[in-house]
């Protein structure tokens, strides 16, 4: 039987992307961008085919798809799942052993999550190849090429980003060293002696960092790269004035291992990894905006269907003044949940139940306000005394519970990476109805 146009065209997308885009990856992308829109759709058509029958051999899945009369070798689109979807919540519960299909090499946690309990992913090191070459890619399109050296200051506990750099790094061929998320003063007196011309680091650092090099001197860098958290646009353009050189966003999860989008040059979005991933969104609005969900097209060892992501977003489909062939993200407009990504960390309700137990004086109702000063992100926990102690009293106790239970974020917080105040309310003045909404974020208002 003669092949016909559409698996000629899904072969040939799968042959730039083995050959072209791993020996040239900026032109391998471009290529992708001459090939008609089917070839891209079949490509992820028949990776999402594959996706689903393997998949099923996971107990997760095997046992979800038999509940609810799903053939996995009947689904030939996300539509056939019908209100099928895996959460975060399937992941803590049920454990990484219910979704395994193949030999893990490594894992990651995730940094944070509305649960104590972290979520964990398994990972192959051809799957970590395979992600760094598309976020290689990427990044020599925005100009990251062998004569830069790279200075990353992302948090190497457990987390992803780390691994996701070193091996899109090896794909361009360019210096590389890893500070690690160290106190932002700490790292100007260390860095230059490497000559970086590339900085990476979560936001909130990043900004504490320019602010540093604003007082003491900045040195001359073409570009900056952040992920991790959102950023305002008023800190990004502040972080942009004092390098005089880019900063562009990653948008990415544990779960997808890293790189979801990244923006291109024009800063309108995120260009989707659309050869890893199928995207949908949940329950969209009047405008577009959903719940983001996505399936994984490449993994082999821990697929997931139809994964939550828990960030509101829309799909662009309309191309983007870069000529770049990937379709887009819009910029995250807000969380799903009450999860909240802050230059705290990722934080939710159970971080302040966990730093409130004990606190003597402090009633069981209490609100955090998350918001921003343009530079950093400020938090307001709204407390009811019921002993009549003063807001200094109990602000010394959650600080004291903050620097043992979460150092993480208590060095976050000696790094003057956000800003954490404690108000006094009257009795009854938070709860407004049956219930009370705990974490308000109004950065986006």
């Amino acid at each position: 039987m003669r092949p016909s146009e559409s698996d000629v065209l899904v072969r040939l997308a799968e042959r730039i992307e083995g050959l072209v885009l791993r020996r040239a990856p900026a032109r391998g992308a471009r290529l992708f961008g001459a090939l008609p829109d089917s070839a891209l759709t079949g490509l992820q058509s028949a990776r999402f085919r594959r996706t689903i029958r393997r998949a099923a051999r996971a107990p997760f899945y095997r046992d979800a798809f038999r509940r609810l009369g799903i053939d996995p070798v009947a689904v030939r689109q996300p539509s056939d799942l019908g209100d099928f979807y895996t959460t975060g919540e399937d992941l803590r519960a049920h454990g990484v052993d219910a979704f395994q299909v193949g030999k893990a090499d490594t894992a990651f946690e995730t940094t944070g999550t509305t649960s104590p309990q972290p979520k964990r992913v398994l990972f192959s090191h051809g799957e970590i190849d395979a992600m760094g070459l598309a976020s290689a890619a990427a990044l020599r399109l925005l100009g990251l090429g062998p004569e830069d050296r790279v200075l990353s200051a992302f948090d190497c506990s457990f987390w992803v980003s780390p691994a996701v750099l070193r091996s899109a790094l090896q794909y361009i061929g360019c210096f590389h060293v890893e500070a690690g998320k160290i106190d932002p003063a700490e790292c100007y007196d260390r860095a230059p002696a490497y000559r970086p011309t590339v900085i990476f680091g979560e936001p909130s650092w990043l900004v504490r960092f320019s602010e540093i090099a604003a007082q003491r001197g900045a040195w001359p860098i073409r570009m900056l790269f952040a992920g991790g958290e959102n950023l305002a646009e008023s800190a990004r353009q502040l972080v942009q004035q004092i390098w005089s050189a880019p900063l562009y966003l990653n948008y990415g999860q544990t779960e997808a291992f890293g790189s979801l989008g990244i923006e291109c040059r024009e800063q309108a979005g995120y260009h989707r990894n659309d050869l890893h991933f199928l995207f949908e969104t949940r329950e969209p609005d009047e405008e577009g905006y959903g719940e983001l969900v996505y399936t994984t097209l490449t993994r082999h060892v821990m697929p997931l269907v139809r994964y939550r992501a828990g960030d509101v977003t829309r799909l662009v489909d309309e191309p983007c003044r870069c000529g770049l062939f990937a379709r887009r993200l819009a910029r995250i407009r807000a969380r799903a949940d009450e999860m909240v990504v802050c230059g705290m960390g990722n934080v939710g309700p159970w971080v302040f139940d966990e730093i409130l137990r004990d606190v003597e004086g402090a009633g069981t109702d209490w609100q955090v306000v998350v918001d921003s000063n343009g530079r950093f992100d400020v938090l307001e926990l709204s407390l009811e005394s019921t002993d009549g102690l003063s807001r200094s009293t109990l602000e010394t106790a959650v600080l004291g519970n903050l620097g043992k239970r979460f150092p993480d974020f208590a060095r976050n917080l000696d790094m003057g990476l956000y800003e954490l105040h404690v108000s006094l309310e009257p009795r009854g003045a938070l709860r407004q109805g049956r219930k009370l909404r705990r974490i308000v974020d109004i950065r986006s208002r």
